[in-house]
C-alpha cells in the first residue's frame, strides 16, 4: 500500500494524478481519501527492488507527488470477502 500526498491540491492537479496512474499496470486499486493523505494506492511488486525502481519511474512521472509512504504488508490477514447483504440492509 502507499500513501501519497499531493504537493498542491487543485482540481487539474488532481485529475491530472488520477488520469495518469490509470496506465500504471503496478498500481491495481486507487483511493481518493480525505484526512492526512490524498490517495491509497495497492500496489503489486515481485521484489523491493522492483517497488524501489517503480516508486523513483513514478516520482520523475511529474504527477505531482510530494510525499509518499510505503506500507507493506507482510501477510494477508482477510481478504476477498463480500460485504454481508445483512450489513448493508436498512434497518
Amino acid at each position: 500500500m502507499v500513501e501519497v500526498i499531493l504537493d498542491r491540491h487543485r482540481l487539474e492537479d488532481q485529475r491530472n494524478f488520477e488520469t495518469a496512474i490509470q496506465e500504471i499496470p503496478e498500481i491495481l486499486d486507487c483511493w481518493a481519501i480525505g484526512g492526512r493523505i490524498d490517495y491509497l494506492m495497492r500496489v503489486s511488486s515481485p521484489s523491493m527492488a522492483a517497488y524501489q525502481d517503480f516508486m523513483e519511474r513514478l516520482l520523475q512521472a511529474g504527477l505531482g507527488i510530494d510525499q509518499y509512504y510505503s506500507l507493506i504488508v507482510t501477510k494477508p490477514v482477510k481478504s476477498n470477502s463480500p460485504i454481508p447483504l445483512s450489513a448493508v440492509r436498512r434497518r
